[in-house]
This record gives structure tokens, sequence and C-alpha cells, in this order.
């Protein structure tokens, strides 16, 4: 499934030999050093993750969009629409709860996730017909039962996008060689993105409604803000197979809007935050809106 290639940077050199299994991706990765000195960061892997795949053994559609639920089971959706003038959006709702995406006009999948649980969604695409006001084009309804809820969080979505060839991905089999637990891996990876990663106080200040991280320019420049900390840190972990959310919500006592993470561990999930890594605050001072 390649519906965000797009979004690659071009920033790394990858050789890869890639042999797909069911939503399983697995190939034989080297990955050079994208800052471009030459040097490996890591050497042959054999990398073997889960991606997004869009058979179209259900697929709704109409007014130049389509929805392809055959894998809802997995926990995501897949969506694109034909070009559109005007900005478009997605809405995945389930009863009285709604998430709501940028949906490029690039008739490319985007993939969203089924993170409400199962039930009886509801999905559209929305054209924007001036200001804040929105037009449906087209919507479709499907049931969803997973057997496993917290699947959703160890795919690609919109939020957390990566694929066999990302970067960030080889680095966390390097991160990871020899570790084996999960706490393990979490630790480690933890301790990378903290210790490698800084905060970007420019892009803080200008960052647009709309904004998507990159991780390859994450991983080239080793600076973002927390949603890309997050993005980042969230990628490798369901890269190991390690259900991983990217959280959105509110911090006090500041009352700041920010991103964090919460990684399944032990039957449970984990508070973790790698921007601010714990300084000064617990968890009870998070409160959650979104989860992804």
């Amino acid at each position: 499934m390649n519906s965000k290639m797009r979004r690659l940077t071009g920033l790394i050199i990858v050789l890869v030999l890639m042999v797909t299994l069911s939503g399983c991706s697995c190939s034989s990765t080297t990955v050079i050093d994208p800052e471009g000195d030459g040097s490996t960061l890591s050497k042959d892997y054999n990398i073997n993750i889960l991606v997004p795949e869009t058979p179209g053994t259900t697929v709704y559609s109409g007014n130049g969009v389509t929805i392809d639920a055959s894998n809802v089971k997995d926990g995501y959706v897949a969506v694109k629409c034909e070009s559109k003038q005007n900005r478009l959006k997605a809405q995945v709702m389930l009863g009285d709860h709604s998430y709501n995406y940028d949906l490029a006009s690039d008739n490319e999948y985007d993939i969203f996730p089924l993170q409400m649980g199962n039930g009886t969604y509801k999905v559209r695409v929305l054209e924007n017909a001036g200001g804040t006001n929105y037009t449906p084009l087209y919507q479709a309804e499907f049931d969803v039962k997973m057997d496993d809820t917290n699947r959703v969080f160890i795919y690609p979505s919109q939020y957390v996008w990566y694929t066999n060839e990302t970067s960030a991905v080889a680095k966390s089999y390097e991160i990871c060689e020899g570790l084996k637990t999960d706490e393990e891996k979490v630790d480690a990876i933890y301790d990378w993105v903290v210790d490698n990663l800084t905060y970007d106080k420019e892009l803080a200040k200008t960052v647009e409604s709309g904004y998507l991280p990159d991780l390859e320019v994450t991983m080239k420049t080793k600076k973002g803000i927390c949603f890309d900390y997050c993005a980042l840190f969230s990628a490798m972990l369901r890269a190991q197979g390690i259900p991983t959310k990217l959280v959105i919500g509110k911090v006090q006592p500041e009352g700041i809007t920010h991103s964090w993470s919460q990684v399944y561990l032990d039957g449970k999930w984990k508070w973790m935050d790698t921007t601010m890594d714990g300084k000064g605050h617990k968890e009870s001072d998070y409160t959650m809106e979104k989860e992804y």
C-alpha cells in the first residue's frame, strides 16, 4: 500500500527487497545516513511490519469518492477522492463520537484508524463550500467487529504514517537489536527519541492547521514539535509490534494543547511523554481529547 509515498522526501537512499504477505511487509533494508556523510545507520535487517492494504473486496463509491472497508477487522479504513477544486474533509463517526481529517484530492488512499471500538461506523467525505461550511459528497456505513481493538494502534495511519522504507523503521530495528522484551524496547526507543530530538520553537510559533508530521524530516533535522515527537515514537514502537497511541489533549497547569503517548505494556496502557520527558508533570495533569 503506497498511498502516502508522495510524502517521503527522498532524504534517504533505501535498498529494498520486499515480499508482501497478507498485510505484512517484509524486507531486507540498509538505510544510509540521511545527513549524507555516507555512514550507515543500520545493517541489513529483516524488517517485518504490518501495512494497510486496499484489496477492494468491500468498496463503497460515488461522486468521485472511494471508501475501501475491506480490512476494518484490522482497525482501519481507506478513503480517497478524485481531484476537487476545494478543500476536502473526511469524517469517521461512531454514534455521537467523530474524528475529522483533511483529505487530499489526488485519488490516492488515506488511511484512517477505527479507534472508537466496535460498532456501526459512518464515513463521509465533505467539500468546502466557503468559509467553515462543508457540503457532503458521499458517505457509507459499515459494521466493524475487531477481535482485538488494540490492533488499531500497530498499523500506520494518517497521523502516524510510515512504510517499510521509512528510515525511522530501520532505526527502530537497530535500537532494539538484541532486546528481548517489549519493556526493554520501549525504554530504548524512548531514550533515543528524548536524547536525539530537540524541540523546534520556531515551528511551534508558525505551525498551521492541518500540519502532519513527516518522519523523514524529523529524522534528518532531529527537531520537531510535540506532534512530531509522538509520531516518531509511535511509528518506531508500532514497527516493533507494540501498540502505541498518539494522544492529543490538554496539560495542566499550563492549560496547553499537547501531544503525548500511551503504550500498551503488560496488559495496560502506560502514559509516556517524550517531549516533556516527565519534567514537572504527572499523568493526572493530562486530559485526553483525541487518540490516533
